[in-house]
């Protein structure tokens, strides 16, 4: 085969041609036999796929389960905040724990954090009345969802002696202090100390 006046280029496009001939050809004929295996055993075509679909469905895929953690779908498995949360889950347990919400440190829940600040750098330990009264009005709070109204000690941590909502520890002091103050008719007789406080 010879090429008069042509360059590389040209031979190379008629090379691409034939190839593609050669390919479209070859496709051509396999579908076609493909086509005529398919029409003379329809029964075949027909029962074979369902058939391996129920087999894989019942048996196979039913074993998948969703993911519903986030967690586990984006973070390692060895990851440092997974290693850390199981630290603090193995030295905080909240089955364990008294009146302790250590797990909030450590794991997403149903819960909200509430940042109480004493304006201008005082002493937070000293406004137990505007605290509880916060407490009190969170404890109020009424959520309406399909007809039922919700309160705190419908969605609370329930503790396992019993069965009462888990309050953290704070709120115990500021009590034992009001109870101090409403006794004493005076403030100054809480002595308040950080980190230990003496109360009655």
């Amino acid at each position: 085969m010879c090429f008069i006046g042509g360059d590389g280029a040209s031979a190379s496009r008629i090379l691409w041609r034939m190839l593609r001939q050669v390919i479209h050809r070859g496709l051509k004929a396999s579908f076609y036999w493909l086509g005529l295996f398919v029409s003379r055993h329809p029964v075949f075509f027909l029962t074979v796929p369902a058939v391996l679909t129920i087999i894989f469905g019942s048996t196979v895929l039913s074993r998948f389960k969703p993911e519903r953690d986030l967690e586990v779908l984006v973070a390692p498995t060895h990851s440092l905040a997974k290693i850390e949360r199981s630290l603090a889950n193995s030295l905080f347990p909240i089955d364990q724990s008294k009146h302790k919400l250590y797990s909030d440190l450590h794991t997403p829940g149903r819960y909200g954090r509430l940042i109480l600040l004493a304006r201008s750098g005082g002493n937070i330990l000293e406004l137990a009345d505007q605290v509880l009264q916060v407490h009190k009005q969170v404890l109020a709070l009424r959520v309406t969802y399909k007809g039922f109204n919700y309160t705190f000690a419908h969605l609370c941590v329930l503790s396992h002696r019993d069965k009462r909502c888990l309050l953290d520890d704070i709120i115990t002091i500021f009590e034992d202090i009001q109870q101090a103050v409403l006794s004493n008719s005076t403030f100054h007789k809480v002595p308040l100390s950080y980190p230990n406080t003496t109360l009655k």
